[in-house]
């Protein structure tokens, strides 16, 4: 089930009613629990492609060869990108529009200890987090689009989660600062499984509004989904084999689950819809972003532009 897609039919009308050439490109987000059900997962990501090209899709949890089938499902111009000292993330991209420039990991700070009570459904020892850095520049134009793709703590607090997080704020808007400086016009997107949870709902939302606005403040970054605040993770789904996923699962057969909103996308772009995906075999929703592609100069327009 997508949620969110009368905001295309808007969208196909201005574009229609517009002489300007603009075009919608989705970036989106998912982590794919391990892939242990990929194959349910891959009609999901194909699905997005109705509506228009993803530009962008960062996965978290990734598996050994998980994101090449991915990016084959997505079609024969897709490419997946994943480093070898963050392997769980992974990013494909349409290689008709942007090329890889390169990437930056970026480890986390780590948790001291894990708490007893948490090792139902996490590590027994602190597990070294990452965040991907990548660089991209437009096949057309050649403007740059930086992505941060991260995977926060699921052990410690949301205020762990949220220093966490800082870390790839601040590594990011140090990046936008240099490309700036050099005249292009940044644009920039930063995406991923917060993790942020409380057993009160409301809770929850607030320390992710918290979470989030650095990224916000220091990079320019919105929260796309912030209005709507939509929970999409949902413990009932999960399939780990840990004992905590199974006390989840077995409980959520009688309607009790602590859904939140784990799953976001922050961007600078022009939005022009966003929702999200329904994916049964897995915990988390894929959460997505329609933006205006046509918006975006090129370095050469910027700095003319500038001088003028």
């Amino acid at each position: 089930m997508i949620l969110g897609r009368a905001p295309f039919a808007a969208a196909r009308r201005a574009r229609a009613a517009s002489t300007a050439p603009v075009r919608t490109v989705l970036l989106a987000t998912h982590n794919t629990m391990d892939g242990l059900r990929l194959g349910g997962l891959l009609p999901l990501y194909a699905c997005l492609q109705r509506h228009a090209a993803v530009g962008v899709l960062c996965l978290q949890e990734n598996q050994p060869g998980h994101a090449d089938v991915v990016a084959s499902t997505l079609g024969g111009h897709y490419r997946a990108t994943c480093d070898a000292a963050a392997p769980r993330l992974a990013t494909v991209y349409d290689s008709r529009l942007l090329r890889h420039k390169g990437t930056r990991v970026l480890p986390l700070p780590l948790l001291l200890e894990v708490p007893l009570w948490q090792r139902l459904y996490a590590a027994t020892e602190p597990e070294q987090k990452h965040a991907a850095l990548l660089v991209f520049e437009r096949v057309d134009t050649g403007a740059p689009l930086l992505v941060a793709n991260f995977h926060l703590d699921a052990a410690g607090t949301n205020v762990h989660r949220g220093q966490q997080l800082r870390f790839v704020c601040d590594a990011l808007a140090a990046d936008q600062r240099v490309r700036a400086a050099a005249g292009a016009r940044v644009a920039a997107l930063a995406c991923g499984d917060t993790n942020s949870f409380s057993f009160r709902r409301a809770l929850a939302s607030r320390a992710l509004r918290a979470m989030l606005r650095p990224l916000q403040t220091e990079c320019g970054l919105v929260d796309v989904g912030a209005a709507e605040d939509r929970d999409n993770h949902f413990f009932k789904r999960a399939r780990e084999p840990k004992l905590g996923q199974r006390i989840a699962v077995f409980f959520g057969q009688f309607g009790v689950d602590f859904p939140c909103r784990y799953d976001v996308v922050c961007t600078n772009l022009p939005v022009v819809a966003h929702g999200q995906v329904e994916a049964a075999d897995s915990d988390h929703d894929i959460v997505w972003v329609a933006i205006d592609w046509g918006d975006c100069e090129s370095p050469r327009s910027s700095r003319a532009s500038a001088a003028e």
